[in-house]
């Protein structure tokens, strides 16, 4: 068995700052783990929410991070689909697991191999890595709470829309690139910078969110049983989504992150959407629907999207170099907002 010595940004105790790199645990993958080597991190807002006051209890000290890509050094022993040395991304489910090896800032992490995917050579790892919890938290909307079909290379019109709030962040990425493979028609909102980068990812028809007739606008193209998701997740963007979808007879409105807000009652259920529905078949056969969209979302789809170049690593990055100790740099450049761009940390050179 090989050994790693291994480092790690760590969070030493709830709301402390800056990170710490120290070292941290070598890797032992089981049996459905993969251990990553790290080149890229990327940043997302889950990590400065936990930094300044942590939603849930971690056990400290601990390891942020979620988005990870790099090449393979380690599998676990029922793994088949990769081999060593293979270029990845993955999700990182520490958060859930509550195990800080299952977390991205750090040299070598581990991760579940249903979160997994191969990288084409055509695509840097650095541009990759904007993907993993994009792809989670759009397919847990798209395929868990809202049943839309499956996606598919070769998807057939469905004669359904849906509405993505947030287009050109990083989930609203991938939920137009996912809807659109699944047959849905996409309508989408972002600001007038970013309607050109939303429509070329497969947006029909975009709208500015700043607009006071966007939400008349919208409910007009929509039709009962059209389906809406908040990628922004203000209470703001609750309430104009739940508005739109009042409008046209209401339904489930699946929202991100750490709500503070309420959806209207209106709206219909609004929904705290947990990027790791798709996991919970694996610890609960009540849940194998969700293990279904693991499996289709990426096992089979993603892998071929992305070497075909079908599905598209957007928004591009904004690369920190640097290493460990610049993790806390990242997170403080997204805490102080961007716009269609992704923070993402260059841990170790290719």
């Amino acid at each position: 068995m090989p050994s790693f010595i291994n480092e790690a940004a760590w969070i030493a105790s709830a709301k402390s700052k800056p990170l710490q790199v120290g070292p941290a645990p070598a890797p032992i993958p089981e049996e459905n783990e993969i251990v990553i080597k790290v080149a890229y991190a990327a940043i997302n807002p889950v990590d400065w929410k936990l930094q300044e006051d942590a939603s849930f209890e971690l056990k400290y000290p601990f390891i942020l991070g979620t988005d990870v890509a790099g090449t393979i050094v380690q599998l676990g022993s029922g793994v088949t689909r990769f081999k060593l040395g293979q270029r990845v991304i993955g999700h990182c489910d520490g958060f859930v697991s509550g195990k800080a090896s299952n977390c991205a800032f750090q040299l070598y992490t581990t991760c579940r191999e249903i979160l997994v995917a191969a990288v084409p050579d055509s695509l840097p790892l650095a541009n990759a890595v904007v993907l993993p919890i994009s792809i989670s938290t759009a397919s847990s909307a798209l395929f868990v709470q809202l049943k839309a079909p499956l996606p598919s290379l070769n998807s057939q019109f469905t004669g359904k829309k849906i509405l993505i709030w947030g287009g050109s962040s990083s989930v609203g990425s991938s939920a137009i690139q996912l809807a659109h493979a699944s047959g849905l028609e996409v309508i989408a909102t972002a600001s007038s910078a970013n309607h050109a980068l939303v429509k070329q990812l497969g947006a029909t028809d975009v709208f500015d969110h700043k607009d006071t007739d966007t939400v008349d606008k919208i409910s007009n193209l929509l039709r009962p049983g059209d389906l809406v998701v908040d990628c922004i997740s203000s209470e703001d963007t609750q309430v104009k989504c739940g508005e739109i979808l009042s409008r046209i007879g209401g339904g489930k409105l699946p929202i991100l992150g750490f709500p503070k807000g309420i959806a209207p009652r209106k709206c219909g259920t609004s929904i705290w959407m947990k990027h790791l529905l798709i996991l919970r078949s694996e610890r609960s056969r009540a849940w194998i629907h969700e293990s279904q969209v693991g499996d289709a979302v990426w096992r089979q789809y993603i892998p071929s999207a992305l070497a075909n170049g079908k599905f598209q690593a957007k928004p591009d990055p904004v690369i920190v170099k640097g290493g460990l100790s610049k993790v806390q740099e990242g997170i403080d450049f997204l805490r102080g907002g961007v716009s269609a761009k992704k923070v993402v940390v260059e841990i170790a050179q290719e």
